[in-house]
């Protein structure tokens, strides 16, 4: 692995996209090749860090038997409170507006049925204020914490585009005066 780029720099007739580590690279051309969207956002809360906490559902029956919180509430966050609902976890959602963001009607008709039967309790305009190992801690809109009993934490709250990246190496954006 030669590191991680930090940007692209101009040098004459050459590129150089400049690492982390180590001497840059020289290039004529360079694509720009960062996966779906760039990295994943991040809670940024105490306990974030702990091995239980994953920004992805690979197997929802590992979650058999299990006290989980999903964090999200997108399509991607709903989905997985319901695999996971429905391979036999014992699901909290946490999203921190009011209403789900322009869902599925057969995953929000999904979702309420999980609901209505116990499988899955929605925690609607709360944030995710700590985790800890058997434990976590969110906050209500009415400023309550609400401590759950918790085995695992999926946090489905999307990407952070890789604006900085561009930036530094004075790539126009779109809706940013140009440089």
């Amino acid at each position: 692995s030669l590191g991680t780029a930090s940007h692209i720099a101009r040098k004459g007739e050459y590129l150089e996209v400049v690492l982390s580590e180590g001497a840059p690279i020289k290039a004529h051309r360079v694509i720009i090749a960062l996966g779906r969207s760039g990295n994943f956002r991040r809670l940024n809360v105490p306990g974030e860090h702990l091995g239980k906490v994953s920004n992805r559902l690979h197997d929802p029956k590992a979650f058999s038997e299990k006290d989980i919180l999903v964090v999200g509430g997108g399509d991607s966050a709903i989905e997985a409170a319901i695999a996971t609902a429905k391979a036999g976890a014992r699901v909290s959602l946490s999203y921190r507006k009011p209403s789900f963001a322009r869902p599925k009607p057969e995953n929000l008709e999904a979702l309420q049925i999980l609901e209505t039967s116990g499988q899955v309790q929605s925690y609607m305009t709360s944030s995710v204020k700590e985790i800890r190992e058997e434990e976590v801690d969110l906050m209500t809109s009415d400023g309550k914490d609400v401590t759950l009993k918790n085995d695992a934490v999926l946090t489905l709250i999307g990407r952070e585009a890789p604006l900085e990246f561009f930036r530094k190496s004075r790539i126009a954006i779109l809706g940013e005066r140009s440089f």
